[in-house]
């Protein structure tokens, strides 16, 4: 596949766009801080090769994503930044990716252009773009596998799904077996669809699977040689057979939830992704069967799963992105009439809407950048409308979306992820020296920041127990949890016995904690971002 002199421009554009305002977000809990916490012990411990939380193994993900973080830390210094660069550089290369390869199939530049904005600027792309979790990275390495495929299936290309097979090793070293179990279920239904047996054969290339083996098996051959069956328990039983077969939240279990991600998700691209299945669904083209079944593929097979997890699904919005970018091509198309285009307007007006509409209920930002902006984008949005602009009128609606979108994560984003973190405890907790505690919950990100040990607290969770909200898990997730912890009853028996200590209460607890009887020697107290912080069985403490 010949470079395009433009990917390169486009990887850049979109790595600027996805880094904005990174500096400025917090890691948050509960999943972001465990990959910062773990990636920095990795760091701390010179243990490249183990992943370890609170001093303590862990096999929840595979090294890769550990890994990059890791880097970054040692490249860059420890930052808030760096441990979110790694999903914004997959997400500029996914893009770019997106770019190249359907500028290389379709021989269109202006519709590599379309499809790169279509999924560069979807909703749950651009949020995922700026987190630090490991979906980036699986759906980069996911599109490398499907591109690859595809040319080995369908171009019989010899050496493609040798290439094909690297990347899902990496995605395996990202996120488990589902990199190379659910590729593989697609493309065999892809075979089967079209009844190629040579489709078949070029799958279970034997080449590729060497390559597979060579990049893959190392590091898992390590974990077990080194950790024996608690790896296999941990990875393979907990985080994956677990996952599928015990629903870690029950009240997500309705079939239609991956309908409404992706309704969302596809925003503000939605209706030409619809539009686009519609109209494929009459030519039929092999390339839109195959994103067909990659979408729909990914959807069922999670719909399948006991656990739901909105991001499970994230990797379909690239064939859907494929897709929609179809779509807007019919739907700009000269001789198309004016009221076709709110296809694309109505969704990209909802979503600006909706911007504007959740500045009223988060007033901590200043907005008004953010409302002159977004007037003007509806301004030029309605004149590309009227003048029959199809080109012009998606311009505006990438760039306008990308400026909106840039304002929403400075004015926004950054004071609301600030309050899913618990960075305002740090100055308190760095500077006590003693035994520290967290109530009914906990913040991995007050570790991450600190470095101080902070025990858990499992407290009485029977009040919660009402007919709308009742959480049956199984004893199982509970060995997700692997920071020190002690329960109430073992608690009262350490301030009974005067030991000094800090106990921190997250807001949604304090008023259970103060009509509690139990912490009868509580000394002082303090106010800090999302949480109280209390001395117990000290006379002085705060300034």
């Amino acid at each position: 596949m010949k470079l395009s002199r433009l990917t390169p421009v486009v990887f850049i554009v979109w790595l600027v766009f996805y880094l904005f305002g990174n500096n400025m977000l917090p890691v948050t809990d509960p999943v972001e801080s465990n990959y910062a916490l773990t990636a920095k012990e990795m760091v701390l411990s010179g243990d490249w090769l183990s992943p370890q939380i609170y001093g303590t193994y862990w096999y929840d993900k595979p090294i890769m994503i550990y890994w990059l973080i890791a880097i970054g830390f040692k490249i860059f210094g420890i930052a808030d930044w760096v441990v979110r660069l790694p999903s914004a550089i997959f997400g500029a290369l996914s893009v770019a990716t997106m770019y190249q390869s359907t500028r290389t199939m379709s021989g269109k530049w202006a519709l590599g252009l379309i499809a790169a904005g279509v999924l560069g600027t979807s909703l749950m792309f651009w949020t995922v773009a700026h987190g630090v979790i490991t979906d980036m990275v699986l759906l980069y390495t996911t599109i490398m596998v499907m591109i690859y495929s595809y040319k080995g299936m369908v171009e019989q290309k010899p050496h493609a799904m040798i290439v094909a097979y690297i990347f899902a090793a990496l995605g395996v070293l990202t996120k488990g077996p589902v990199a190379l179990v659910l590729p593989g279920m697609i493309l065999l239904v892809f075979a089967g669809i079209n009844r190629s047996w040579s489709m078949v054969k070029a799958i279970f290339d034997w080449r590729g699977i060497l390559a597979f083996c060579v990049v893959c098996l190392p590091w898992y051959v390590y974990m077990y040689s080194v950790h024996g069956q608690d790896f296999i328990n941990g990875f393979l039983g907990l985080h994956n057979v677990t996952r599928a077969t015990q629903s870690e939240h029950p009240e997500d279990n309705v079939w239609w939830y991956y309908i409404a991600i992706f309704l969302g998700a596809s925003l503000p691209w939605t209706g030409a992704v619809i539009y686009g299945m519609i109209d494929g669904f009459k030519q039929r083209h092999t390339a839109f069967i195959y994103n067909m079944t990659w979408g729909v593929g990914v959807v069922l097979f999670y719909t399948l799963m006991a656990t739901k997890y909105p991001l499970y699904t994230f990797v379909s919005l690239v064939p859907f992105s494929a897709i929609g970018a179809m779509g807007v091509m019919k739907i700009i198309r000269k001789g198309k009439s004016r009221a076709v285009k709110w296809v694309i307007m109505g969704p990209t007006l909802l979503l600006w809407i909706a911007y504007v509409a959740g500045s009223f209920f988060a007033p901590w930002g200043f907005y008004f950048l953010l409302y002159v902006v977004a007037a003007v984008a509806v301004i030029l949005l309605f004149h590309a409308w009227y003048t029959k602009k199809g080109y012009r009128l998606v311009s505006v609606i990438v760039l306008g979306t990308m400026v909106i979108s840039s304002i929403v994560v400075v004015e926004g984003l950054e004071p609301f992820v600030k309050q899913r973190s618990n960075i305002d405890v740090v100055p308190v907790v760095d500077s006590y020296d003693g035994d520290i505690y967290y109530y009914n919950g906990y913040s991995t990100s007050a570790v991450y920041y600190t470095g101080h040990k902070i025990i858990k607290i499992n407290g009485d969770e029977s009040r919660w127990d009402d007919r709308d909200k009742i959480k049956k898990r199984s004893a199982e997730w509970s060995k997700k949890y692997l920071m020190e912890q002690v329960n109430e009853e073992e608690f009262n028996k350490i301030i009974a016995s005067g030991k000094p200590l800090m106990l921190i209460v997250p807001k949604g607890e304090i008023k259970h904690f103060r009509q509690s009887t139990i912490y009868p020697n509580v000394s002082e107290s303090s106010e800090a971002g999302t949480s109280e912080v209390y001395v117990l069985n000290k006379k002085s403490f705060f300034k």
